[in-house]
C-alpha cells in the first residue's frame, strides 16, 4: 500500500510539473518588466523616474524611461507605479546584463531607513523570492 501511495503521488507530480495548471505561472516567467517604477541604480546617475527594467533569463536586459524600453509581448508586466526600483546588494550596482538583484519597495530607500520593512518584492538572479504584491 505505501509503494502504491508513492507512485500515486509521484505520478501527480509529474502530471502537476508537465501542466501549466499546476505551476504559478507568475513566479515561473523568465521575461519581467518593471514598469514605472523610480530607478535608483546603485551608481552616482540620479533616479529615473517613471522607468522600466527588463529582466531576461536571470539578467537585466534594459534598463531606462518607459518610453526607451522596449518590452516584448511575452514579458509579465510588473506596476511599479509609486514604488522604487534599486539593487538587492548595496555594492552590486544594477547594470545592463549584470544579474536581475533588486527590490521592488513601497519608499524611497534614501528617505526611509525602514525601507525593508515596506519592500513589495524581492528578486534574485531572476526569479522573485518575494512575488511583488
Amino acid at each position: 500500500m505505501h509503494r502504491l501511495a508513492i507512485a500515486g503521488l509521484s505520478l501527480i507530480l509529474a502530471v502537476c510539473v508537465a501542466s501549466s495548471g499546476c505551476a504559478a505561472p507568475d513566479r515561473d516567467h523568465f521575461t519581467y518588466a518593471i514598469v514605472g517604477a523610480t530607478l535608483i541604480d546603485g551608481t552616482a546617475l540620479p533616479p529615473v523616474d517613471n522607468a522600466a527594467v527588463l529582466v531576461e533569463n536571470g539578467k537585466i536586459a534594459a534598463m531606462g524611461t518607459a518610453s526607451e524600453v522596449h518590452i516584448p509581448d511575452e514579458a509579465k508586466r510588473i506596476n511599479g507605479r509609486r514604488r522604487f526600483i534599486f539593487p538587492r546588494i548595496i555594492d552590486q550596482p544594477l547594470t545592463v546584463e549584470g544579474p536581475a538583484d533588486l527590490i521592488l519597495c513601497d519608499v524611497n530607500p534614501a528617505r526611509d531607513p525602514d525601507y525593508l520593512k515596506k519592500t513589495a518584492g524581492r528578486m534574485e538572479k531572476g526569479r522573485w523570492t518575494q512575488f511583488p504584491n
